[in-house]
C-alpha cells in the first residue's frame, strides 16, 4: 500500500471522534431507558447508595447491553467504511461517461451491500465462537446465557466488523491465497507492516486485553451495582479498543519520524560528499 494512502493526522482526528462516540453511546444511550420501560429503581451498595448517574446503566444490565449493541453497530459501521476507504485507496478517473458512471455506481452499491452482509455474517459467527471462549474462561455456564452472548456480540462488533469491512472475507480458492496469508499474518502472528494494518490489529489486541482486565472487578466482594456482569468487561473492551487505536497511531508516527530523520541524514551525507568531490576537482 502506498505510504500516502493512509493519513496519520486524519486517522488521529477520526479515531478521537470515534472514541468520543463509543464512550457516549455506552454512557448516554442507556439513560434513555426510562422513556421506554419506565423509571428505574436506584440500587444500593453494601455500605452506601449508588451514584444516581449510574443507575440507568446498572439497574438493567441486559437493557444496557442492548443499547450498547445498537450504538456499537452504528459507530463501527461508520468506522468500517472509513477503514475500507483507506484500504482501497484507488485513484478515481477524472472523466467518466454518464452511462459508465451509472454502471460503476450501481456495481459499487452492490459491492457495498455484499460487504455489509459479509460483515454481519462474520460478526455473528465470531460472536458464537467468542461466547464459547468466554464461557471456557469462567463465565457462568448454567446462567446468564444472554448476558454472555451480548458481551461476545459486543466484542465481535468491535474487532470483526471493521476488519471484514476493510479487508473482506478471504476466498477459499487460489485467488484468495494472499488474503488468507495476510489474515494469518495479522491476527495469528500479529505482524502488521503498514499503518492501516496496525490500525486494524492494535485495537483488536486492546479490545481483548481490555475485556480480560475488565472482568477482574466482578468476583470482588465490594457489592457495587456496577460490578454486575457483563458491564465491566464491556467497558474494558471499549477502553482497550480506544487505547489500541492510539497506540497504533503512535507506532506509525514514530516509524514515519525515524524514516524522515534517516532520509534527512542521507540527504545531508550526499550533499557533503558532493561538496567534497567538487573541492577535490577544483584542486586537481
Amino acid at each position: 500500500m502506498p505510504k500516502d494512502t493512509f493519513n496519520l493526522p486524519e486517522y488521529f482526528a477520526l479515531h478521537s471522534y470515534l472514541s468520543a462516540l463509543l464512550c457516549g453511546a455506552f454512557v448516554l444511550l442507556p439513560r434513555s431507558t426510562p422513556w421506554f420501560v419506565g423509571d428505574v429503581v436506584q440500587s444500593s451498595s453494601t455500605d452506601r447508595p449508588e451514584y444516581a448517574f449510574l443507575t440507568p446503566l446498572t439497574s438493567r444490565p441486559l437493557v444496557t447491553m442492548v443499547w450498547d449493541i445498537l450504538g456499537m453497530l452504528i459507530c463501527m459501521s461508520w468506522w468500517g467504511s472509513i477503514m475500507r476507504r483507506w484500504s482501497q485507496a484507488a485513484p478515481s478517473r477524472a472523466t467518466v461517461a454518464n452511462e459508465e458512471a451509472i454502471n460503476e455506481r450501481t456495481s459499487r452499491n452492490k459491492r457495498m451491500l455484499n460487504r455489509i452482509g459479509e460483515c454481519a455474517a462474520s460478526t455473528l459467527v465470531a460472536s458464537l465462537v467468542l461466547c464459547v471462549l468466554i464461557i471456557s474462561l469462567g463465565a457462568p455456564i448454567d446462567s446468564h446465557h444472554l448476558h454472555t452472548f451480548l458481551l461476545s456480540l459486543h466484542i465481535s462488533i468491535l474487532i470483526v466488523w471493521p476488519t471484514v469491512h476493510a479487508l473482506g472475507v478471504p476466498s477459499i480458492y487460489d485467488s484468495g491465497t494472499y488474503a488468507r496469508f495476510r489474515m494469518t499474518r495479522l491476527f495469528c502472528e500479529f505482524r502488521p507492516e503498514t499503518p492501516l494494518e496496525r490500525a486494524l490489529v492494535y485495537p483488536v489486541i486492546g479490545t481483548l486485553s481490555g475485556a480480560w482486565c475488565g472482568a477482574i472487578p466482578i468476583p470482588l466482594d465490594w457489592g457495587r451495582p456496577w460490578q454486575n456482569y457483563p458491564l465491566t468487561p464491556t467497558v474494558g473492551s471499549i477502553l482497550g479498543f480506544i487505547v489500541g487505536g492510539f497506540v497504533s497511531w503512535l507506532h506509525s508516527a514514530l516509524i514515519d519520524t525515524v524514516d524522515e530523520v534517516l532520509q534527512t541524514k542521507e540527504q545531508v551525507g550526499n550533499t557533503s560528499s558532493e561538496k567534497k568531490k567538487k573541492k577535490r576537482t577544483k584542486r586537481t
